[in-house]
């Protein structure tokens, strides 16, 4: 039996390759450059971003700030980890270049709106480097692994210079005209320094800080429970093992582990078998698309990869359309293992066993 749970957003860790959304052409750097130019820029925007959520004067870029600082500081680590772990001949820098260190000085010295605009100018054009650099790369960079943390980070790079874009025409508009209902003419509406941002961050300022860090947006690798209740789970085989039907939190709001509905037919006679959930594997899905290469020759290796997303989407969310949930368990070891017993299903069976004559 499924039960609902109530979960905004559940922090899985796996890994999501996203559709493209812009399009470059650009000739992928060698895997050193490319690792150096991505620990500067990433090294640029943790300390620009530190910066803008002190300096600020809008709300709006504080917050833009802190999530620079949170989603680079990622793939900061994720960069050394993947170099160490792979042997990759680069060198990682711990200072600035040259270019971004003027940027950022200039940066030091500027307050108010003017901080803003000159931030947030920067922040598009920075990621529009970045964009181009992770997409060149994701297509014929050198190092295979290298090149898929470059698909899977491209998506995240790809909504920071969407918000950066948005921000940039927030923090640069003009006064608007508006035209006298009596005389005919044009007259410039009286502007004040009360703009919406101002408000904001007044408001901001004037609230004592809370201690919570709030979450105001799904990343990639995030999943719902509405998501992931009810994806079916395959074994290393592409055996079906079955649906997952729950998901198990512990108060601190780690995830426990997943429900299993094992056995049974339509429904009936099914068990839940608690899986720890480090036993599941989140992988991107090729089969779909491979299998259908024989079938239909003329498609592109893209068209094809783009049926099976929309095959599993159809199914599933859209935005892991792509992932398949593997358990290393043949079928016949989940229909041995013990059932999953919840607390009102315990407490039921000691009021029973209570009941029993001694």
């Amino acid at each position: 039996m499924k039960r609902t749970v109530f979960a905004a957003a559940l922090m899985l860790c796996a890994p999501l390759v996203g559709a493209n959304t812009f399009a470059f052409a650009a000739e992928a750097p060698p895997t050193d450059q490319f690792v150096q130019k991505v620990a500067i820029s990433d090294r640029f925007e943790i300390e620009t971003g530190q910066l803008a959520a002190k300096q600020a004067e809008g709300g709006n870029v504080k917050s833009f700030g802190q999530r620079m600082v949170d989603d680079h500081t990622k793939t900061t680590n994720q960069l050394s980890e993947l170099v160490k772990q792979n042997d990759i001949n680069a060198k990682l820098p711990n200072a600035l270049d040259e270019q971004h260190q003027a940027t950022l000085d200039k940066l030091k010295n500027l307050e108010g709106k003017d901080f803003d605009r000159t931030y947030v100018s920067e922040q598009v054009k920075a990621h529009e480097k970045a964009v181009d650099l992770f997409q060149a790369y994701s297509d014929s960079g050198e190092n295979d692994k290298l090149k898929q943390w470059a698909q899977n980070t491209l998506l995240t790079l790809k909504e920071h210079l969407k918000e950066a874009q948005a921000l940039s025409a927030a923090v640069g508009q003009t006064p608007v005209v508006a035209q006298d209902s009596h005389t005919g003419s044009d007259e410039r509406a009286k502007t004040t320094d009360e703009t919406t941002s101002d408000k904001d961050a007044k408001k901001a300022a004037d609230t004592p800080p809370s201690k919570i860090k709030y979450v105001t947006r799904q990343a990639p690798t995030d999943w719902s429970a509405e998501a992931l209740i009810g994806r079916t789970v395959e074994n290393t085989k592409g055996e079906n093992l079955g649906d997952i039907n729950n998901v198990v939190l512990n108060e601190k709001g780690d995830v426990v582990a997943v429900t299993i509905g094992v056995g049974g037919f339509l429904g009936l006679g099914e068990k839940d078998v608690g899986v720890p959930f480090d036993a599941l594997e989140f992988r991107t899905e090729k089969t779909i698309a491979e299998q259908s290469a024989d079938t239909k020759p003329k498609e592109s290796k893209e068209e094809r990869a783009e049926e099976a997303r929309e095959a599993r989407a159809a199914r599933y969310d859209t935005e892991h359309a792509n992932i398949q949930v593997i358990l290393d368990a043949t079928r016949e070891q989940l229909e041995s293992a013990p059932a999953f017993v919840w607390l009102d299903q315990q407490t039921l069976n000691e009021k029973k066993s209570e009941q029993v004559p001694q």
